[in-house]
């Protein structure tokens, strides 16, 4: 009886688990078929990003998410049942869409480099407008190596003003050349600042006689007549005019003015004039007033102490006076040089196209390769391969169309630079 019971008891459990396992395997076909109807409606209602139409668009896509090469097996997984042949159209350049981005920023963002041929990029080639003040005071009557101080002076003034460009316009003025050096006289002389040479070109013959006109005699007014600079300035200022107060002194300001202010208003004045002084065997409180006047004045501070240094120091100016104007004759030699580098750069231009070609080109052959096995896998109609054939045939020809307006424009700005040199050159 104890055994029936223990095989009854056995048997129930073999029914039971037999169908726990029934029922689990019902459970997991089901998930299988409903696995594979999901897969099935997720290719159903595959729905490809639509491709940009136009050449601007298609500049700035994103590269396709695929490889870039076209395979049987890669297309196997290509869906395309039940598609239009846009939609078809659009899931290629989904996947095989190229980058132009580069290519495109590089030839829309050209500019043409003539690095140092470029002389528009050099500074303006301005006029010098020049006012020269000359101390005139008692001690410029005074002896140093080579000579008299004020006929040193003068002669350094005229090799000064014959060797400036000749466009260059200047003018005369002397300080402290009325009275003498006794108090009695100084109102006279602390008043006495004189136009000797009216601004305009230099005229040897005017220049020289104007330079006789005056001798050493008084005080030494250095504030009052660089004040007067700026009306001396005026008279002939423009916007193409580099204006410039050149000051030739002996001594500190003896006058109670401030030169040093003066000159800073020069400075920030509308005429932005620039003070350049010679100090003449000054002292060394002289040195430190008009040093400090130059720098006030934006300007440069020189000192010498002999007819030698003079002579070198106006060297050094008229060289640097003559560096914009010597420039103009070597422009004359740029010209061949700069025709020469429009070929080149024409050439740079057209390497860039052919960069962007090979993007278009790539890309092309990718689309065109993708539909070939689409329908060599019987996955699109021959009427449909022709369809989207036409479609990458479009996109294709837009591009290339596009590539050569980029090149048209490129090479656009590239005459307009060459235009401009030329012009600057042949006018200079």
């Amino acid at each position: 009886m104890k055994f029936i019971r223990i095989l009854f008891i056995f048997a129930a459990l073999l029914l039971i688990t037999a169908c726990a396992d029934k029922e689990a395997k019902k459970e997991q076909k089901e998930e299988v078929v409903e696995a594979v109807k999901q897969e099935k409606k997720e290719k159903e209602n595959v729905e490809y990003p639509v491709a940009a139409t136009t050449p601007e668009e298609i500049v700035q896509q994103s590269k396709g998410i695929k490889a870039a090469s076209v395979t049987k097996e890669l297309m196997a997984d290509f869906e395309a049942e039940g598609m239009t042949p846009d939609e078809i159209y659009n899931g290629l350049v989904h996947w095989f869409a190229q980058d132009y981005q580069d290519a495109y920023a590089q030839l829309r963002d050209f500019d043409p480099d003539y690095g140092e041929l470029d002389i528009t990029k050099g500074e303006e080639n301005k006029v010098k407008n020049i006012a020269i003040h000359l101390d005139s005071s008692g001690s410029m009557a005074a002896a140093v190596p080579g000579g008299i101080k004020m006929d040193l002076s003068k002669g350094a003034l005229k090799q000064y003003a014959s060797g400036l460009p000749s466009d260059s316009l200047i003018s005369l003025r002397v300080y402290g050349h009325k009275g003498t050096g006794n108090d009695s006289d100084k109102a006279l002389s602390c008043s006495s600042t004189e136009m000797m040479y009216t601004a305009s070109t230099y005229n040897e013959a005017t220049f020289s006689s104007a330079l006789e006109k005056f001798k050493p005699s008084g005080w030494t007014p250095l504030a009052a007549s660089i004040q007067k600079a700026y009306e001396d300035l005026k008279a002939t200022a423009t916007d193409q005019t580099e204006n410039i107060l050149f000051v030739v002194s002996d001594g500190i300001e003896t006058c109670g003015g401030n030169p040093v202010e003066e000159a800073r208003k020069l400075a920030e004045s509308d005429l932005n004039i620039k003070v350049n002084i010679i100090g003449f065997n000054v002292d060394d409180a002289g040195q430190r007033q008009l040093k400090e006047t130059a720098e006030a004045g934006n300007g440069e501070y020189f000192t010498v102490n002999s007819n030698i240094d003079l002579t070198n120091t106006i060297d050094q100016l008229l060289t640097d006076a003559r560096k914009n104007y010597e420039s103009n004759f070597k422009k004359a030699g740029l010209g061949t040089k700069v025709n020469f580098r429009l070929v080149e750069i024409t050439d740079e231009i057209a390497d860039l196209g052919y960069e962007f070609n090979d993007v278009i080109e790539e890309e092309n052959s990718l689309l065109s390769d993708a539909a070939y096995e689409l329908n060599l896998a019987e996955k699109i109609s021959e009427e449909d391969h022709a369809a989207i054939e036409q479609l990458i045939e479009q996109r294709y020809e837009s591009l290339r169309q596009f590539k050569e307006t980029l090149l048209q424009e490129a090479n656009e700005k590239n005459e307009l630079k060459h235009q401009e040199l030329i012009s600057i050159i042949t006018n200079s």
